[in-house]
């Protein structure tokens, strides 16, 4: 007995399935740690909107939103009055642009990460959440 052979349309079906599920889990994911980490909350009071991004920026960069990380995809704008923080295009959903004023900076501590040095700064009045970013990426207040 032999193995009747695979219809023509399958590998049609795998590769349009394919370009269907993985943008679907793509989006689950990605919204799932924002959720989780902490991000959502942010955005909640902080979302940047429709405000025009000043600043010096940090492209590439690690850090955390709670206990989620982001490994090389944070973008840091410094400006005057605060800092934007955006992750790169290809992880933006549920994932908005944030401005965060200087004074919405609860409390900021150093801590010591496995291969890097990072600042984790408590977001908000009560705190909705906390951002670790490496040293120094931040000014120190008055500097």
């Amino acid at each position: 007995m032999t193995a009747d052979p695979a219809p023509a349309w399958l590998p049609f079906a795998i590769i349009a399935a394919f370009l269907v599920v993985f943008p679907l889990m793509w989006c689950l994911v990605t919204g799932l740690l924002s959720v989780m980490g902490g991000w959502q909350r942010l955005a909640q009071t902080f979302a940047a909107g429709n405000r025009p991004v000043t600043g010096q920026a940090r492209h590439g960069l690690n850090g955390m939103v709670g206990w989620v990380s982001y490994r090389f995809v944070l973008t840091v704008h410094v400006a005057p009055d605060g800092f934007f923080l955006s992750v790169m295009p290809l992880f933006r959903f549920a994932h908005p642009p944030l401005f965060i004023p200087w004074t919405a900076i609860a409390r900021r501590r150093p801590v010591q990460r496995v291969f890097w040095r990072a600042e984790r700064f408590d977001i908000g009045h009560p705190v909705a959440a906390a951002i670790t970013l490496p040293e120094g990426v931040l000014p120190l207040p008055g500097a």
